[in-house]
């Protein structure tokens, strides 16, 4: 049996696989996965906030990037790490910690060199908190 990719990140919302330790920190957790598509909760801390007491926008960017990534890497025949390319942030209303969000990937265009994807950060009623578009392209140099 060949692992996917989307195998492997189920494997690590299982809890069976490591994540990468910067997830915790972050306070994301990676909860579905299919292939072209993630979903992570996330519950920023007090430590991402900057002195206007709202999430720093780069942890934002940050949780999207792996959103991205994610999203990409679940789409790949088999396990692989995805360089990012090019992101693009918009930021639409302000994230704060504690509070719960979903932040979720999907692939826009799979190619074999070259991944689109877009990804949201929600609020729990749903309303759009930052978007982004990415472009990846697969490292073939590293296996996770």
């Amino acid at each position: 049996m060949t692992v996917t990719g989307a195998d492997f990140l189920r494997a690590i919302a299982a809890g069976t696989v490591e994540s990468s330790p910067h997830l915790a920190h972050l306070g994301l957790r990676l909860t579905h996965v299919e292939p072209g598509r993630v979903t992570l909760e996330w519950r920023p801390g007090a430590e991402l906030t900057n002195r206007s007491g709202v999430v720093h926008g780069g942890f934002i960017a940050t949780a999207l990037d792996d959103a991205c990534g994610m999203a990409s890497g679940s789409a790949a025949e088999r396990p692989t790490l995805h360089l990012t390319m090019n992101l693009n942030v918009d930021y639409l209303r302000p994230v704060h910690a504690g509070r719960a969000y979903a932040v979720t990937g999907e692939v826009t265009h799979g190619g074999r060199t070259r991944v689109l994807t877009r990804a949201a950060v929600t609020d729990e009623e749903g309303r759009l908190c930052a978007q982004a578009t990415s472009s990846l392209t697969p490292n073939r140099a590293v296996t996770p």
